[in-house]
Parts: structure tokens; sequence; C-alpha cells
């Protein structure tokens, strides 16, 4: 290749100038693999956030895919292995050497001439080296012996291997060459000298993978380099093959598709692309300086005439700057001579690896309770080391200007962008960042590798509402009186998202319990001092008196409350001393009864000293012979004049009450004077046992039961005595349980009420004692009747039962009869129809019952009758053994003459009847 002028324009750099040429040099965007490798100064990159503000990007696979081969426009084209070795035994043992046609020229050609260009030779050329960078030299077969411990002496720290050339050439020295730099501890790696007409740039790619261009992220193998210059074999024709002119007979849309092969292919076998090593003036020439290739570090050849640090021009349509310079192909260096645009460090994390990837796939705004964050949410895989987590580097730039870094782990599954890129592990990340202050953010994301990293994107995000509520406990403090603790509390909250908007203070109490009990309080009480110091309005006081109602230490914490977060604006501890105890005496507990009734006297007194003129409360609790226990609050109101003398107080402190009892036995009473202050106890005064023993309970006799019955309705008679010997004056009650034919039991309360002189005469007292009761019943059967005395004191041992009787209230059934005859009958001239018989109701046998009689005429016409027995009939009482009258005689009037049909029925007159009896039907003819 033809190398380019140097384009020097002053003298030599000084040693701080070319500190700072190497320095812009390291920062310029044409230098990709350099400037990636290092993460960026803190300031806000302006590019990459108009384009990832506002929508995630999506995982991207990690190699493209290789571009289409050019057509190639040789003569003719090899296409066997034996033409390959042919053509490599033509070319020689060393090859196309890398700048071998690239003649010396002088600094008045211009750079981007398309002519040969005029050369000389260079007395400097061999002797010097720029005062920047580090060294390094390439070689090939043309050097097969290489004192490597003497270039590294004179400086030399890396070393570029020819490989191959075209798919028909291998380095015979490259194994040596390359172990050897290594031994010395140089950065190596391996070149690959590009004849674009001989094959595809897929083949030649596989071709130097295959014999030595590989890479690995070992930190010591440089990426690849595809030697891409002028035609070394221009216009020759070797072997029958024509390499054609310079630029290889190929047009640049040709060329540039041809390096675009090589590099995919290279990517895809490597993980890396290619550096990309050739002369400006030939790149501008056949390639037509194209863009797009900003992503291949540049190594530009250019031979300067004098000892400079300005490499010259380099193809500005897609570099700004390079990555190696070769200098010199005469010295210092065995081989070519270059230089590394940059410091060790960079080297090392230019050999280092693959560039990492990643994308900035979310920026949004988070907000709990009190605080406000910034969720970022992306993922960065570091291709050094796919199937392991990395880490992402997020600089958050605020409102003010000041840029703060964040190291998040990408260690969340993202399956999706496995998928994508082909890889495993967990390259996920997601965090929270806490942010103060409201205004626009600008977020950048870095994929952190083990070599480089990489910029993934920037968004921008408006917060409002960030500030935290803030406030003021200005007081908290107790308030107590005689009956009533309260802590006092007092402030101001603002909502800073909102401060024209009164809001609210929460406050928390715990009491000594444990017990947590909040209280909103409005914040909108005036507070013109706050709005002087803030600004914010006057309205945003708050003040509440909260109930204490126990002694103890209490732990206080309040909250102002905003829009978005809350704030806690301090915690307090407050102890709340207890009050003294009330005093007083439990002086009696006694029996009071009566006939009826029954209880417990109860007298004593109590006051409070923390306000001794007020009557207090007392509690009397009752334990009753059954274990159960019942309180009884009373006031200690009544005048105690000897207290008061006694302890010089005044009021009235005295209580004297009837607590009633139910049943007899052992009672225990306790007495407890209630204090005014809920801070205080409430002391035991004492307790007493008072024995309550047990009345006589009451005697009686359920003398009769017997069953009263009608056509209409059925009683059971109910009759007997009961008295209360403690007070035979009184009438007492009767308890009556009737057991029903069907199992049922039902009560009925009487009084014993009514006048039985007999009982007084025998028991010798006066009142009225007996009862006689009709309880109405509904079925036939056998009933049993139960009575019990009441009892009138609750003392009474129990309510004794004083008698079972059972009645019979009959049986359910259709009257019995018979129809005995039916003939015609003429009497004064008036004939009729006379129908006799007999018939009874067996449940009511002495009742006689009704007879219902239907005639039906020759017409066939029927009419009902309506008689009663009215007929002695003494044979059918033996026969059956009852009485009363059950015959009956009907006469029915009639004045046509046919057939006639006469039926009769008895009718049932019992309650407990099951309906009516046919008693016979007769026809005869008139």
């Amino acid at each position: 290749m033809k190398r380019n002028p140097s384009q020097s324009r002053r003298p030599a750099l000084k040693s701080l100038g070319i500190v700072l040429l190497a320095t812009s040099l390291l920062a310029g965007p044409g230098l990709a693999a350099v400037a990636s490798a290092v993460e960026p100064a803190p300031t806000p990159a302006t590019s990459p956030a108009a384009s990832h503000t506002s929508q995630a990007v999506s995982p991207s696979p990690a190699v493209s895919a290789p571009a289409p081969s050019p057509e190639v426009t040789a003569g003719t084209s090899p296409a066997t292995a034996k033409a390959s070795q042919s053509m490599a035994e033509a070319v020689g043992v060393g090859g196309a050497e890398m700048g071998q046609r690239s003649a010396r020229v002088t600094a008045s050609a211009p750079s981007d001439s398309f002519r040969r260009l005029s050369t000389e030779s260079l007395s400097s050329e061999g002797t010097w080296m720029p005062t920047f960078g580090i060294q390094g030299l390439d070689v090939s077969g043309h050097q097969p012996s290489v004192d490597w411990k003497q270039q590294w002496n004179m400086g030399a720290r890396f070393a570029y291997i020819k490989a191959t050339e075209g798919n028909y050439y291998k380095n015979p020295y490259y194994g040596s060459q390359y172990q050897g730099s290594r031994n010395v501890g140089m950065i190596r790696g391996a070149y690959h000298f590009a004849i674009p007409n001989w094959s595809s740039g897929a083949d030649q790619a596989r071709y130097f993978v295959q014999n030595g261009g590989g890479w690995s992220a070992d930190g010591y193998t440089m990426p690849p380099v595809l030697d891409f210059e002028f035609n070394p074999y221009e216009g020759r024709t070797i072997n029958g093959f024509y390499f054609g002119n310079t630029c290889y007979n190929m047009s640049p849309a040709q060329l540039q598709s041809w390096v675009r092969d090589f590099g995919n292919t290279m990517r895809s076998m490597t993980g890396r692309l290619p550096v990309i090593y050739t002369n400006t003036s030939w790149w501008n020439q056949c390639l037509g300086n194209p863009s797009g290739f900003g992503d291949y570090p540049l190594w530009v050849a250019a031979y300067p005439s004098s000892p400079t640090n300005n490499a010259g021009p380099v193809p500005t349509s897609s570099w700004s700057t390079y990555s190696i310079w070769q200098y010199s192909s005469t010295g210092p260096f065995a081989g070519d001579s270059n230089v590394w645009n940059g410091d060790y460090a960079s080297l090392r994390t230019f050999a280092g690896g693959a560039a990492p990837a990643g994308s900035f796939d979310e920026l949004s705004l988070q907000r709990n309770e009190s605080t406000t964050q910034l969720n970022v949410r992306g993922w960065a895989v570091d291709f050094a080391n796919s199937s392991s987590s990395t880490q992402a580097h997020v600089y958050v730039t605020g409102p003010d200007g000041v840029r703060t870094g964040y190291a998040l782990p990408a260690n969340i599954s993202r399956p999706d962008v496995n998928a994508a890129l082909g890889v495993s592990g967990q390259h996920g990340f997601q965090q929270g960042i806490q942010i103060q202050k409201s205004g626009t953010y600008q977020v950048c994301a870095y994929a952190i590798g083990a070599f480089s990293n990489t910029a993934v994107g920037c968004k921008s995000l408006e917060a409002k509402g960030v500030e935290a509520p803030m406030g003021s406990i200005d007081d908290a403090k107790e308030v107590r009186t005689a009956d009533k603790v309260t802590l006092s509390l007092r402030g101001w909250a603002i909502d800073t998202a909102n401060p024209a908007t009164a809001t609210e203070a929460h406050a928390y109490l715990t009491a000594p319990d444990g017990t947590r009990t909040g209280y909103a309080i409005p914040a909108n009480l005036s507070r013109p001092d706050v709005d002087q110091a803030f600004g914010m309005g006057a309205n945003h006081g708050y003040q509440r008196d909260i109930p204490i109602t126990a002694p103890g230490t209490y732990k206080l914490c309040v909250y102002a409350i905003g829009q978005y977060s809350n704030t806690e604006i301090g915690c307090r501890e407050l102890n709340f001393a207890p009050a003294a105890a009330p005093i007083g005496s439990f002086d009696d507990a006694s029996l009071i009864k009566t006939s009826t009734t029954a209880a417990l006297s109860v007298r004593g007194w109590a006051l409070d000293r923390g306000d001794s003129a007020r009557s207090i409360s007392v509690h009397v609790y009752v334990t009753s012979p059954d274990g159960s226990t019942k309180g009884y609050p009373f006031s200690a109101s009544q005048v105690r004049a000897d207290v008061n003398s006694a302890l010089g107080v005044t009021g009235n402190h005295g209580f004297a009450a009837a607590v009633p009892i139910t049943a007899p036995g052992q009672y225990k009473v306790c007495a407890y004077a209630i204090a005014l202050s809920p801070l205080a106890p409430n002391p035991l005064l004492s307790c007493r046992t008072v024995d309550v023993g047990a009345v006589t309970p009451p005697t009686g006799s359920l003398d009769s039961v017997a069953v009263n019955k009608t056509s209409s309705s059925v009683s059971l008679s109910v009759t007997g005595w009961a008295l209360d010997k403690a007070d035979t004056s009184r009438s007492i009650d009767v308890h009556v349980y009737v057991t029903s034919p069907d199992g049922s039991t039902k009560g009925y309360a009487f009084t014993a009420s009514q006048p039985r002189s007999d009982v007084n005469k025998v028991l010798g007292v006066t009142g009225d004692h007996g009862f006689a009761p009709s309880i109405p019943i509904t079925s036939p059967g056998v009933y049993t009747a139960c009575a019990y005395a009441i009892a009138p004191s609750p003392l009474a041992s129990g309510n004794p039962l004083i008698g079972c009787r059972a009645a019979d209230a009959g049986k359910s059934g259709a009257p019995a009869g018979v129809l005995d005859s039916v003939a015609i009958k003429t009497t004064a001239g008036v004939t009729s129809l006379e129908a006799t018989g007999w018939t009874y109701d067996p449940d009511m046998p002495t009742v006689s019952n009704p007879v219902h009689a239907y005639v039906t005429g020759p017409d066939g016409k029927t009419t009902g009758y309506a008689f009663s027995t009215t007929v002695d009939r003494p044979d059918v009482n033996k026969a059956f053994g009852i009485t009363g009258v059950h015959g009956y005689s009907v006469n029915v009037n009639t004045t046509v003459r046919g057939t006639y049909r006469v039926c009769t029925y008895g009718i049932g007159v019992s309650p407990f009847t099951t309906g009516n009896t046919l008693l016979g039907c007769r026809t005869l003819t008139y």
C-alpha cells in the first residue's frame, strides 16, 4: 500500500502536549474499541438520550449475518487446492508483505492523490519513535528470525504476526513468531493479507481463523487484523491468475461488500470484528471513503518525512482517529514499527475481549409511602464470559447537574435475551434508585465487561413531587387534671409536593403494654412562623390532645403525610407517672331478707385525695355459691360525717347498698375504690364472706285431676292446695305441667288463692291456699298432670312436687245406631213416611245426639231433615250399659205416590268424634 505522507504543521510536541494529544485521540469517536474500554467521564451524553428516552430496546443478536460475497472480476478464478498450493509456491516464503508497495512520500504530495506518488529515501526513517502511546511491531515470513527479547528491551509491548494471505498462503514461521512474542510478555495477534479477487471475504476469513487468526479473551491476544491495501501483485499474472490493478479490478461497492463479508464472518467465528489495516489514500481511492466502518478499529499506515506525532489524515467518513499507527517499515523495530494510540491499560482492554452488549429497557418512577425511586431495568451481557452475570453501571444526572454512578448486578433471569443472543445465564438488571428532588433526570447505562464497557443507552424522565413532606413536633407534653390525663401534641407538617393544600400529621402512640394507636390530625391551623420560614403558606399547623389511660413510658412518632410519600418528622419517649390511689373502707356485708326477697347489705366509704370534695365510684363484686361473679357499681355519695371529721375532708363519701341474691350458700363480697385519674390504680378495700342459710320449702297437695267434656270442649279440672309456712297469710304460685298422650309437656302457672277452709282448719293457718284451674285439651287419651308449689323466697331449698295424677280423656270414634223401620202412615188424613231406630255417641253415651234423615222422592230429588233422639229405648240402654234417651221416630209428610228411599245418620256430639254414622237405608212404595 502507499503510506500517507505526514502533514505535520509544527515541531515535535512537548511532553505535556503529547499527553494531551494521546488523551484527545483516545476520546475520539473513531476509536471504537478503545473508547469503549473506559467508562465515560461523569458528563451527560447527549446523543443517546434522544434515541432511548421513549422506548425500550429489544435484545439484538450478538452476531450480524455475513454480507454476501462480492463478485470477483479476476481473469481466472482459482478453484482447486492444487491451484492454491501452486500460488503459495509462486509468491514465495514471505508472500505479500504489509506495506511492501508503499513508497516513501514527500510532504508536498497531496494525501488524497490517486496517482503513483514520487519516492525518496528518508534519512530519518528507522531512527525515531513517536513520543506517545505504546510501541509495537509487525512481522511476517520475511523476518524468519526475530530477537524478541531485544524487541522487548527496545520498548515493544505488542506484536502482530502475519498468518495467512488469500486462502492459498500460510506463514511458515507463524507459530514460532506468535509464541516467541508471547514468551517475552508481549500482547500479540495475527493479521491476514487480503487478496479480495482471489476468493470471497467469508472464505478468506475462515481460512484465516483455521490457520492462526482466532482470538480468545485471555487479555494477551490482540483482535485479528484484515490487511486491506494496495494490490501487491498489481498488473501481474501468476500461475495463470491475473491479479488486476491496484484496486484488484473491483469497484468500491464490491470492495466494501467484501470487507463486510470478511468482518461479519470473523465476528461470527471469534466474537470480534477485525481491525482494518489500510492506507488512507488507497482506501479513499479504491473504496471511495465510505461510511459505516467506524465499528472496526483502524490501523493506519503513514510514514512521515520527519519525526512527528502527527499520523496525518484518516478516512474521515468512518473514522476520526486511529487505534494503531504504522509509522515506519525500516525500524527502529524488526519488520514494521507501530504505536498504540493510548496507554498500556487501554491496550490490555483492547486485547481483552469482545465488547459487552446490553439494553436500557425502562426508566420509570416508583413511589412508596416514604421514598421516590427511579426504576431502571434492562440487560447486560459480557461476551467474554457470556454464561456468567456481569454488572450494569448506571449514571444518574439530577436536576442540579450532579452525576452519580451506581453498580447494578445484571443477575435477573431474562430468557428473551438468552434466546435472542444464544447465551445462557442470567443477564437482566433492575433496581430502584432513590431520588430527593423534583425535576428532570437523565440516566445512562453501560454494560460492563472484563475488558471493555459499552454504553447501552440514555433515558430522561421528569419527576414531580419528589421532595418528601416535612414537619416538626414543636411540643409534646403531659396535661393532667384530677380525672383526666392527656398528651398535648403540637407542631406543623407540609406536603412540599402540594404546599397549597393542607395535609395531615399522623401520630402513632405506643403504650407501655405495646399496643399502638394511630391518630390522623389535620395540619390546617395557622402558623405564620412556618410560612415566614419556608414560604409555603401559613395553614400547616396541627394540634391534638390524646388521652392517656395508663401510667408508664409511651413512644410517640409523628409523620408528615404527602401526596406521594410520608416522612417521619420525629419520635419521642414520654413517661407518665402514676397518680395516687384512692382510699376507703369496706365496713360491713350482711344478709337482709323478707319472705319473698333476699339481699346482701354492703356498707363503707371511699375517696380520691386528688379531689377529696368529689364523690367517687365503688365497684362491688359478689361471688355466688356456684362460683359465678357479678359486679355492681355504686356511688360513694352518702353522708359520712365520721370520715370527713377523721380525715379533714369535705364532700359525701359513704356507700350503702343492697345486692340481690337468689340462692342460699356462701357469698364472697369484695369492694374496690375507683380512682378519678386514669393513671391511678383502683385499690381493693377489702373482701367479706356472708353465709346464707336455706329456708323451709312450701307444702301442698294435688287433690284431683278430672276430665270435663261437653259437645264443644274438653278440659282437665285440676284441684289442690299449696302454702308457704314462713308466711301462711300469703297465697303462693303453683306450676302445673301436663303431659299429653303424644308425650309432649306444657306448663301452666296459677295462684293458689281459692278458699280451702278444710286446709286452714287442719293446718291451723289463715289465708286462701286452694287452686282449681281448668286446662283445655284437644285429643283423646290419658293425660298426666304434676303440680309444684313455688317458694316465694329465693332462699328456699327448692320448689317441691306436690303430686302427679292421671286422667283418661276418652277415645275417638263415630256414633253407633240402627234404622229399625220405615213405613207409610196416615193420620187424620195426612200421609207421612215414618222412620224409627236408635243411636248414641260412645264417647258421650249419656247425651242424646242428633239424627239426620235424607228422603229421595219419586222424582229423584233428595231432601234432608234433622231430628233428635227423644224416644226412650231401655232395650238399647240395657244392651250397651248406658243411660240417657237414644231412640228416634222421624215423620216426613208426603202427597205424591211412587217409590221413596229413606236413609238416617247418627251425628256425633263428642269433640273427639271421627265423623257421622249411616244408620241404614230403606225403600218403599206409596
